[in-house]
């Protein structure tokens, strides 16, 4: 029974025995949804773990030369083709050459493709000793399980490491604070300096994100005055955003501003508009957290209408059932204390007209979609290329107690955890 679902506009893994399409399949084509995943800027220092990598990669290939369609799927990102040739080979007593294990990890990664990943994550334990005690690959798997919003397979194939270097502590780090577990991405930065890992700059964008994440503001400024103190960093634009989005998540509106006008080098447009979404808080007299139980607070304005991208020439059964259904979950909601916040509705229309644009919101058919495709209990992931409304985040908090789910949806900035009621950003995006 499965355990998961996702959404997302690649096409569904089928399983290795080739079977026609499924016609209702279709309705995911009409959901078209896209992630982004934080880029950390890397320093000099992973250039050694690069070349480590390519020295490990060039003495595995060298004993089993892998056959050219292998390559050519991997290249051409043909997931479901290179799973089934994958399978092949193992079934014929061969195995693929490690550099195009580590190249299809990232494709699932990239193209959001649990399911495949998880297929690629069970040959790697199966295969040959050489993948499963790789670094390169099992670094990899950390990352793409992730990206994908699987934090407790990531921890599960760190902990059984038995050797990490600290491009494996970074993986890890990040990811749980991208994830918003900002107290276990704590523990790791822990352990890492408490195992002799010397930490880069990455590790302080992760640690500095993780601070976020809890609200931990002088801890932050600990870390953050540790670089340059206790390592010999220099922190770039991007620390510098972090620790402008820590100042202001914490009420202190002007340490932000200050540090910004000291800055040694220009703030980008991404710090400028991080400072000026604090500077709006403190002018409407809402300093710190902004918190939106029992009803949603005003957390930013969607600028852009929810990416659906409706096919209206292929109008199908499953199409009509999900909206069928996310009509009864509507209701439910609302008689759970849901009250639409219209403000995230930024078209000059009437107030019903405001509430029906909310109902279309691309994260909700999707779930609906989900909820009648899988069994109870199933996780249900979203990716989608917006950051999610302030009125959709509280209808999903709520429908994930109602229906006893978990809901994640990653949007243009983070992951969100919806379970029993509650985010895992504290409602804070």
């Amino acid at each position: 029974m499965a355990s998961s679902l996702s959404f997302l506009s690649q096409p569904r893994i089928r399983p290795v025995t080739k079977r026609p399409p499924n016609p209702s399949s279709s309705f995911l084509e009409l959901l078209n949804f896209s992630g982004k995943s934080l880029q950390v800027t890397k320093n000099n220092d992973l250039a050694v773990v690069s070349r480590v990598y390519q020295r490990e990669i060039a003495s595995v290939q060298g004993e089993n030369p892998v056959k050219p369609d292998f390559k050519r799927l991997c290249k051409e990102r043909k997931v479901e083709a290179a799973l089934e040739t994958m399978d092949e080979k193992e079934r014929n007593g061969g195995y693929a050459d490690l550099l195009d294990i580590v190249k299809l990890i990232q494709i699932c990664a990239d193209l959001k493709l649990l399911e495949a990943g998880k297929k690629v994550d069970g040959y790697v334990m199966r295969s040959s000793s050489k993948f499963k005690s790789s670094v390169v690959v099992l670094n990899n798997l950390v990352e793409m399980y992730c990206k994908l919003g699987d934090t407790n397979r990531a921890r599960e194939i760190f902990e059984q490491m038995g050797a990490r270097n600290l491009d494996s502590w970074n993986k890890m780090l990040l990811g749980l604070a991208e994830n918003k577990e900002g107290e276990k991405a704590l523990e790791i930065f822990s352990q890492m300096k408490g195992d002799g890992i010397r930490p880069d700059g990455s590790s302080f964008a992760g640690v500095l994100m993780a601070c976020v994440c809890v609200g931990e503001e002088k801890e932050g400024q600990k870390h953050f005055e540790s670089m340059s103190r206790d390592y010999g960093i220099t922190p770039t634009a991007e620390h510098y955003e972090v620790m402008v989005d820590l100042l202001g998540r914490t009420g202190k509106i002007a340490e932000a501003e200050e540090l910004v006008s000291n800055m040694p080098v220009d703030p980008n447009t991404r710090i400028w508009e991080t400072l000026q979404k604090y500077s709006k808080t403190r002018a409407q007299g809402q300093l710190g957290y902004p918190l939106s139980p029992p009803g949603p607070k005003l957390g930013g304005m969607k600028r852009e209408k929810d990416n659906l991208n409706t096919n209206h020439r292929r109008v199908t059964s499953d199409r009509s059932k999900a909206y069928e259904k996310l009509r009864s979950l509507s209701k439910k909601v609302r008689d759970a204390g849901y009250v639409p916040d219209t403000r995230f509705v930024l078209h000059d229309l009437d107030q019903e007209a405001k509430e029906k644009a909310l109902f279309y919101h691309s994260e909700r058919l999707a779930i609906a979609y989900g909820l009648i495709n899988t069994p109870p209990g199933t996780t249900l992931r979203i990716m989608k290329n917006l950051r999610i409304c302030g009125d959709c985040h509280n209808f999903i908090k709520i429908l994930s107690k109602i229906e006893d789910r978990e809901f994640i949806v990653r949007d243009n900035k983070r992951f969100h955890h919806f379970k029993a009621g509650n985010c895992s950003c504290r409602d804070y995006w």
